[in-house]
C-alpha cells in the first residue's frame, strides 16, 4: 500500500470519500486497474467507541442524577447490532467529555467480556490488511509509526512502499509534538483520581496511601510554583502561548523527589495498579516524562498555560529535532513525496529542507519541482499595498487610528465580502472596538469561546470577520462571501524558546533574521493569501497594511518579489474599477 499523510480531517475524508473514488473511476475506465481501490482512514484509539466502558457508564447513569447526553448514548447502544460506524467523531453533539468516558482506552484487555466480538478489533484488523491500496493518516499519526520502527515496537502501519506527505509544511509542527515530551500539572491530578478511587474498597491502605498520593500533588504543585512565580507577567499575553524557562537546582529536587514519589507509591499500592492496566501505562507515562524535565542536556524548555494552576504545563524537544526527523523520516528507506501549496519561500526549498534535516541529505536523493498554480493572479486578483498607516505599534493611538481609517475605506470600497486577518487578538479586539459601529454590513469577531465562526460568516453573505489565529490556513468560503482580505500585519513568528535557541545557536542576528524569521513570514503570509483564491474562476482583492513593504519600507521588495504573480496598486479607486470589472450585479445587490 502507500501511505498518504496530511494534517487536516477534512483532507483525510476529502481524499478517501472524493479523490480516491475519482481516481479509481479514471483508471478503470483506461483499463489501468479492474477494480475499485480502496482507502482506510487511520486514527488513535481514543476516536472509537468502546462496548465494555459504554455499558459501565450506562449502568454508573441508572444510579446517578448527572445530567449527561442520554439521547445521544441510546443513539450509540445499538451500533454492535446495527452495523453503525464506531468513529465517534461521526456523531455530532457528541460532547468530548462524554466521549473521552466510552472511547477506548490504551490498553485493550483480552480478558474485556466483549474481547471475542469487539468491533474496534475487526475494525483494526481490517484496516491493517494489505488488501487497501492506501493508508490515509495525519502526520502525528505517521512520525508515531516511525518511532515505533525506529524503536523495533509493534508498528501502527503495515509495510508500505512510498509515503505522500500532503500540508508537508506542517510536518515540523508534528515533529515538536511526536518527538518532544510535556508534563502537565492535570495528568498527576487525574493519576491520583484514580489511584484514590481504586482503593477507596481497600481499608487497610487507603489512609496511608491516600497520604503518599496528597503529598505527591503537593509537590508536583510546587514544581509549577516554582516556576510561574519566575515568569515576568507581562510575558503573558494573547501572543506569547510559550513561555521560555530554565530548570534550577530547586526544580531538579521536586522533579528528584516526584520520581521517588511515584516509585514508592507503585511499591506501596503494587496489586492495585496491577488490577488497572491503563493506570500503569499512565504512571509509566508520567514517570518517563518527569526523568526527561530531570536531565538538561540538548533539551528546550518552555511552559505552557502559567496562568492555570491545573493545566500548566512544560513542553521539551531536542535541540537536534532536525537530526533525529533525518534519521527518522528520510533513512529508512521508504520514497516521499511532499507536496503542499506553501513549501518554498521567496528563495525556494532550502529553508523547509534545512527546517527538517532534509538539507543534509545527498542531493542525488533528491528531486523538486515547483509548479505554477492554475490560479490567474494577474487578472483576477489585485494586491493592494497601503501607503497610509505608520510602522506597526500597537501601543500607539496613532498608528489605530490611522489603521481603523484604512480598514474602514477597503471595507467601503469592497461592499462588505471582508475577513480582516490579524496576528494579535489584542490589536484586533483595539480596532474592532473602535470602528464596529461605523461598518455597515454584519460584523463577526472571533473570539476563543465562540465556535462555527466561519459558518456564520458564510451565512452573512456579504459580511466582515475579524479573524486571527487559525483562519491563516485551511478555511475556504465560497468566493462571493470571501472577496476582500484584509492582511494588517505582515505575519513575522512571535518570540519562543525555539526560535530563541537558533538565534543563539547563529550568533549573528541579521542572519537569523534572513535565514530564518523572515522565511516563516512569508510562508506563512502565504498561507493567509490563500484563504481568497480557492479556485481557478475565484476573484477578489488582497490588502496588506503593513508600512514595512509600503514604498518607504525596508521588506518591500522581498515581499514584492514573493508575490511577483500579483498586480499591486495603492488606490481605492484602482480597487473599486478592478471589483466592477471582475464581479457581476449580485456581488453589489448583497450589500445592499
Amino acid at each position: 500500500p502507500c501511505a498518504i499523510s496530511t494534517s487536516s480531517i477534512d483532507l483525510q475524508n476529502a481524499i478517501i470519500k472524493t479523490y480516491v473514488p475519482i481516481l479509481s473511476e479514471l483508471l478503470i475506465k483506461q483499463r489501468i486497474i479492474d477494480k475499485p481501490l480502496s482507502a482506510v482512514l487511520r486514527k488513535g484509539k481514543d476516536h472509537y467507541f468502546c462496548q465494555m466502558r459504554y455499558d459501565r457508564l450506562m449502568d454508573y447513569l441508572k444510579s446517578s442524577q448527572k445530567e449527561i447526553d442520554i439521547e445521544l448514548l441510546r443513539k450509540l447502544k445499538g451500533m454492535r447490532i446495527l452495523g453503525g460506524s464506531i468513529d465517534l467523531d461521526e456523531y455530532k453533539g457528541l460532547k468530548n467529555h462524554v466521549a473521552q468516558k466510552i472511547n477506548v482506552l490504551k490498553s485493550c484487555e483480552i480478558a474485556c467480556p466483549y474481547y471475542k466480538d469487539c468491533r474496534y478489533i475487526a475494525h483494526m484488523d481490517n484496516v491493517r490488511s494489505t488488501i487497501h491500496d492506501f493508508q490515509v493518516c495525519n502526520h502525528n499519526y505517521y512520525l508515531a509509526d516511525t518511532v515505533k520502527r525506529g524503536q523495533g515496537k509493534h508498528t501502527l502501519l503495515p509495510e508500505h512502499a512510498l509515503v505522500i506527505f500532503d500540508e508537508a509544511h506542517k510536518l515540523t509542527e508534528a515533529a515538536i509534538q511526536i518527538l518532544g515530551t510535556s508534563f502537565t500539572s492535570e495528568s498527576v491530578h487525574t493519576m491520583a483520581n484514580i489511584l484514590k478511587s481504586s482503593l477507596k474498597g481497600n481499608k487497610v491502605y487507603y489512609a496511608t496511601a491516600k497520604k503518599m498520593i496528597d503529598d505527591l500533588e503537593t509537590t508536583k504543585s510546587r514544581f509549577f510554583t516554582a516556576l510561574t512565580s519566575r515568569i515576568n507577567s507581562e510575558a503573558i499575553d494573547d501572543e506569547a502561548s510559550q513561555i521560555g524557562i530554565v530548570i534550577g537546582h530547586n526544580e531538579k529536587q521536586l522533579l528528584l523527589k516526584i520520581i521517588n514519589q511515584i516509585e514508592k507509591i507503585k511499591t506501596y499500592c503494587v496489586i492495585d495498579i496491577a488490577k488497572n492496566r491503563n493506570l500503569e501505562i499512565l504512571i509509566a507515562e508520567i514517570t518517563d516524562q518527569v526523568k526527561v524535565f530531570y536531565r538538561d542536556e540538548n533539551i528546550i524548555y518552555w511552559l505552557e498555560n502559567p496562568s492555570s494552576e491545573r493545566f500548566v504545563s512544560v513542553f521539551s524537544i531536542p535541540t537536534d529535532l532536525e537530526r533525529q526527523m533525518r534519521s527518522l523520516l528520510w533513512g529508512n528507506g521508504i520514497p516521499k513525496i511532499l507536496t503542499s501549496g506553501t513549501l518554498s519561500d521567496d528563495n525556494g526549498f532550502d529553508y523547509f529542507k534545512q527546517t527538517t534535516g532534509i538539507d543534509k541529505i545527498s542531493d542525488d536523493y533528491i528531486k523538486e519541482t515547483s509548479c505554477k498554480s492554475p490560479f490567474d493572479y494577474r487578472n483576477n486578483a489585485l494586491l493592494y499595498v497601503s501607503e497610509n498607516v505608520p510602522f506597526p505599534d500597537k501601543q500607539s493611538t496613532d498608528y489605530i487610528a490611522a489603521l481603523a481609517e484604512e480598514i474602514l475605506k477597503l471595507v467601503k470600497a469592497t461592499s462588505g465580502h471582508t475577513a480582516i486577518l490579524f496576528t494579535s487578538y489584542t490589536l484586533l479586539s483595539k480596532i474592532y472596538e473602535l470602528i464596529k459601529d461605523q461598518i455597515e454590513f454584519p460584523i463577526i469577531k472571533m473570539d476563543k469561546s465562540v465556535k462555527n465562526i466561519v459558518e456564520t460568516f458564510k451565512r452573512s453573505r456579504n459580511g466582515v470577520l475579524f479573524a486571527t489565529g487559525s483562519f491563516w490556513e485551511g478555511v475556504d468560503c465560497p468566493v462571493y462571501i470571501l472577496s476582500s482580505l484584509i492582511i494588517v500585519n505582515m505575519p513575522f513568528p512571535t518570540p519562543t524558546p525555539i526560535l530563541e535557541h537558533k538565534k543563539e545557536e547563529l550568533g549573528d542576528i541579521k542572519y537569523f533574521i534572513d535565514k530564518i524569521v523572515f522565511p516563516e513570514m512569508i510562508i506563512k503570509l502565504k498561507q493567509g493569501m490563500g484563504r481568497l483564491l480557492r479556485s481557478e474562476t475565484d476573484t477578489g482583492v488582497v490588502a496588506i497594511l503593513d508600512f514595512r513593504i509600503s514604498t518607504k519600507g525596508k521588506y518591500r521588495r522581498r515581499v514584492l518579489k514573493a508575490l511577483s504573480d500579483y498586480r499591486t496598486t495603492d488606490s481605492l479607486d484602482e480597487i473599486n474599477r478592478f471589483l466592477h470589472q471582475v464581479k457581476s450585479i449580485d456581488y453589489f445587490y448583497d450589500s445592499k
